[in-house]
């Protein structure tokens, strides 16, 4: 018995020295409530997951890729740029009747020396229908039908051109000359003989 009760002493003894050993006798009781609360496992919270099992309310952010950005910005800038006019080039103005009409008689001419006279007579023709009152004119085209051997008419235009002149030499001359021609060619020898003489007064006022 006294074997057994030294035992439960000695075990009482080192279970108050091992308390003493880990709480300080003057240890104040706010220290020991932190002491314990530092030992304990934190307690994490974990959220509930929505009832419903859907997505969070709040949406993600959307980002775009570079590309999106790249393509977004060229066409702001094209749309800033000015639309290019291209200037076109000036036309060039249409030549004036008295150089169409002239054209016209140069190429009249050269059909004329190649003895191709019915294309000559076209063209002077249509030259008389740009420009109707140029004497010039028709003392060509009567030439034109003096090379056709048409007299009687070449005669008529001959004349028509007389009536249109002013009191230029050159062209009474040479008009009165084609006369001359056309009425020796028909047989008409005294009118050929006046259509001379006045081709001579003509003439010789130049």
């Amino acid at each position: 018995m006294v074997a057994k009760t030294v035992r439960l002493m000695a075990v009482s003894a080192v279970l108050i020295l091992a308390g003493c050993q880990t709480i300080p006798l003057n240890e104040p009781v706010a220290a020991q409530d932190a002491r314990r609360q530092a030992n304990e496992p934190e307690q994490i919270e974990v959220p509930d997951a929505p009832e419903d099992g859907g997505q969070a309310s709040d949406a993600i952010p959307v980002v775009e890729s570079q590309a999106d950005v790249m393509s977004s910005e060229t066409t702001a800038d094209t749309s800033d740029q000015p639309d290019t006019v291209t200037a076109s080039e000036p036309e060039e103005p249409a030549p004036s009747p008295e150089r169409v009409v002239t054209r016209l008689q140069q190429q009249a001419l050269q059909l004329q020396a190649e003895g191709r006279w019915a294309e000559a007579e076209l063209i002077l023709e249509r030259a008389l229908r740009i420009d109707a009152e140029k004497v010039d004119i028709y003392h060509q085209l009567a030439t034109v039908r003096l090379g056709q051997q048409r007299f009687s008419e070449a005669e008529q235009i001959a004349l028509k051109g007389l009536s249109l002149t002013d009191e230029t030499p050159k062209y009474k001359a040479s008009l009165w000359e084609v006369i001359a021609q056309c009425r020796s060619a028909m047989g008409n020898v005294s009118g050929a003989t006046e259509a001379r003489t006045e081709m001579r007064r003509w003439m010789a006022a130049e």
